[in-house]
């Protein structure tokens, strides 16, 4: 798992490439893509982006979190598209975080594609909603994740 995390002017070509040569999955936010777009000299079009970095570094699934406009998730062959619940936003730090710590759990449970995304998701908004990087997780936030985990 590559969470792209990009700061100023501390990443280069060399040092991406190698680790997504060794990642089955990219997490990354638009501005990322455009940094991996202009690096990699790809399309204009985000699609057209994710569609040859995943098909490039072999990639098992792409995420790309998009703030208020929602995320995708590919996984080669169908996107996933969530919205942004916008509702009691307090704090974001932390909710790429969320988003991560959810793909991640959810492809260890083999989940489908859009019960991934709902995962991530979820927790992300929750961090959203609360403040600090790391909430403790209220009693029925943990249950419904763990109903989605084991698929009811």
């Amino acid at each position: 798992m590559l969470d792209l995390n990009l700061r100023q002017s501390y990443y280069d070509r060399h040092t991406i490439e190698n680790l997504l040569h060794r990642s089955d999955v990219l997490k990354v936010n638009e501005e990322e893509l455009t940094v991996l777009h202009d690096l990699f000299g790809y399309s204009d079009n985000s699609k057209q982006t994710i569609m040859q970095l995943y098909q490039r570094f072999r990639l098992r699934y792409l995420a790309l979190t998009r703030g208020e406009r929602g995320s995708l998730l590919f996984d080669g062959s169908q996107y996933s598209r969530r919205t942004a619940a916008a509702q009691d936003i307090v704090d974001t730090v932390g909710a790429g975080d969320a988003f991560t710590a959810g793909l991640t759990a959810g492809m260890l449970f083999n989940l489908p594609l859009d019960s991934i995304h709902m995962l991530a998701t979820t927790l992300a908004e929750f961090v959203c909603r609360s403040s600090g990087a790391t909430p403790p997780y209220p009693p029925d936030l943990l249950t419904s994740t763990l109903r989605i985990l084991s698929g009811d």
